[in-house]
């Protein structure tokens, strides 16, 4: 019973309200230490407005504040003290103007360099500087992708399946882009090369090798941040090669050869024959024929032949 008294005792009145109050601070601090605000995005060229701490009411004038406007360097982007300006950072010179009611400051146009984290301080004048409020802002600057390029690079005289190589370039943007791509409802990996730049401007550039043996739409994406640009490309398959004719089988390129040298053998033999037979026909005219009757016989007498009756010789040869 003594335990369960101190218990309700430990819990109630004061103890549980310096319990409550504890929390609630403690719960202030957390916030503060992680609660950031998101930062400011502006496009190079554009118009950017980074707000302050304070709004004065239209009954009041800035001759009873001092107000700087710095960066996370603590470099002076600005500053007014009893309304009045007391300079301004050459490298804003020009491009920068603040509101002389909500203290905001503006930046036109914005350049690339102009991405920090700037602190907006305002302080009371009347009983000496006091600061009475101040504020951060992240500013993040980024310049868009200019629409990609697609183009390939297909033979002259290509036909057939060819390996073509896709090119995809875009430039002048920030911050650095991730390429993607979609072929034929396929997801597709670009080989990327992107020019090493922090403080300046990208540009971009990627290769796809691809067959070419169908129609092809692609889709070349360029990604930066929260944003995108694309190109589409088609690719129309390529005419079909001529046919090369097709070489005959071994074996009729054998019988055919053996053919042709039996068709040349034939003809030098006709050939022999014909000059052979020719020849026999001119010596057999060069001569007159010899009698073929037996009583018939011939005779060379000065040089002249004869021809002289073998009947008549014999008869001359029994008279004697």
């Amino acid at each position: 019973m003594v335990c369960v008294a101190r218990a309700e005792l430990m819990w109630s009145g004061p103890a549980l309200k310096n319990w409550f109050w504890q929390g609630l601070f403690v719960l202030h601090v957390t916030s503060l230490v992680f609660a950031k605000e998101n930062p400011v995005k502006a496009k190079v060229g554009n118009i950017i407005h980074l707000p302050c701490c304070l709004a004065l009411p239209s009954t009041e004038s800035l001759s009873n504040y001092r107000v700087y406007w710095q960066t996370e360097k603590e470099e002076v982007v600005m500053a007014y003290s009893a309304g009045k300006p007391l300079g301004n950072d050459p490298k804003y010179e020009n491009r920068i103007k603040m509101d002389l009611q909500n203290l905001t400051m503006s930046i036109f146009p914005v350049k690339l360099s102009d991405t920090d984290t700037y602190k907006c301080i305002v302080q009371v004048i009347e009983k000496g500087p006091s600061k009475l409020c101040d504020r951060t802002v992240d500013l993040v600057v980024e310049a868009d992708f200019s629409k990609p390029v697609i183009s390939a690079d297909v033979p002259k005289d290509a036909c057939g399946t060819t390996e073509v190589m896709v090119n995809c370039s875009s430039h002048g943007g920030f911050p650095a882009p991730r390429v993607s791509g979609i072929l034929n409802n396929m997801s597709v990996d670009w080989q990327t090369n992107l020019s090493d730049s922090k403080e300046s401007l990208y540009n971009v550039t990627a290769k796809l090798q691809l067959n070419l043996t169908e129609d092809i739409f692609l889709t070349c994406t360029i990604e930066y941040d929260d944003f995108k640009v694309s190109s589409n490309y088609t690719l129309k398959k390529l005419k079909e090669c001529p046919s090369s004719p097709t070489p005959p089988p071994q074996g009729v390129i054998i019988a055919s050869s053996l053919v042709l040298i039996c068709i040349f053998l034939v003809a030098i033999a006709l050939l022999l024959k014909y000059f052979r037979c020719h020849g026999c026909e001119q010596l057999q005219c060069s001569h007159y024929p010899v009698p073929q009757d037996p009583a018939v016989g011939t005779e060379m007498k000065d040089g002249v032949r004869g021809v002289i009756d073998l009947s008549e010789v014999t008869s001359e040869a029994a008279s004697f």
